[in-house]
């Protein structure tokens, strides 16, 4: 179920929710961008209070890693100018807007930073995976921003390519900022998706000695009752077989069931001893492979 509150960050809800237009959904990168306030606390309570009707979903700070979040990702945040009748907000299924607290040539601790690039970038793994969560593929329609410039998109790029934006790539704004960015993907990159765990194998002459109880024809296999067995969870799977008779004894109950199955499935004959074409078609409804 996606959680449409981002994990660890603070929750400020200040309600007035709006419906989404629905299409691919994307992210959009701000700065605040304030001369005279570069503290995270600062700038949270001004989007509680006066600053509220410009509000984005999430405020990040990246030297510290706190995030607050005052949408919910389902809901337009406020944080956009609209683009004619597009309404910017809207865009997408989520159109998550990230304030960064970060202001061009800022000084932290007795350093200057030039651009959000240059920062510690603390808890930005943690957006990018929420936002991947989210639906939000990892690319830049636009382009990765490079500099304080505008650099707006085509409206047909916007409305119709999810992914990443920098808010001086909206159409319809005016503003120049995220700056240069850091590079989101490679140091958050995705994880590698475990490979799918094989599946057991069913020898067809194996089930076929077990439904005939000739079990000299499987002799010297230890795997024989466990196949037995794959096919009898199947048909009990399927509500053919009671629990009861899964045992991998394949006895006349699970004939009797097997004979059913047979019947659902393929032209005959309907004798309760599996055939290639029968086996395949159970197997591959429950999870196992079938050799000859």
């Amino acid at each position: 179920m996606t959680d449409l509150w981002m994990p660890g960050a603070t929750r400020h809800s200040l309600g007035n929710l709006g419906a989404m237009s629905g299409g691919p959904a994307r992210a959009v990168w701000h700065i605040t961008s304030n001369a005279k306030d570069w503290t995270f606390r600062n700038e949270l309570s001004w989007f509680i209070g006066g600053g509220a009707d410009v509000a984005p979903h999430l405020l990040w700070d990246p030297f510290t890693g706190d995030i607050a979040q005052f949408f919910p990702a389902d809901s337009r945040s406020l944080s956009l100018q609209n683009a004619g009748d597009v309404r910017t907000n809207r865009t997408g299924l989520y159109c998550i807007q990230i304030e960064i607290v970060f202001t061009e040539g800022e000084t932290v601790g007795g350093k200057k930073y030039a651009t959000v690039r240059d920062t510690p970038c603390k808890g930005l793994d943690k957006i990018v995976a929420w936002l991947r969560s989210l639906g939000i593929v990892d690319a830049w329609p636009g382009g990765t921003p490079t500099g304080f410039a505008r650099d707006t998109v085509p409206l047909d790029t916007w409305t119709k390519l999810g992914g990443h934006y920098g808010h001086n790539q909206v159409p319809g704004n005016s503003h120049v900022d995220p700056g240069p960015m850091p590079d989101l993907f490679a140091s958050t990159a995705a994880p590698t998706p475990a490979p799918a765990p094989a599946k057991p194998k069913v020898s067809l002459a194996h089930v076929v000695a077990a439904a005939k109880k000739d079990p000299s024809a499987a002799q010297g296999h230890t795997t024989y009752k466990a196949e037995a067995l794959l096919v009898e969870k199947a048909l009990h799977a399927e509500g053919l077989l009671a629990a009861q008779y899964v045992d991998g004894s394949f006895g006349s109950k699970t004939r009797s069931a097997y004979a059913e199955f047979q019947r659902r499935t393929v032209a005959g004959p309907y004798d309760g001893i599996p055939g290639m074409t029968s086996l395949k078609k159970l197997g591959a409804k429950h999870g196992f492979d079938v050799v000859a």
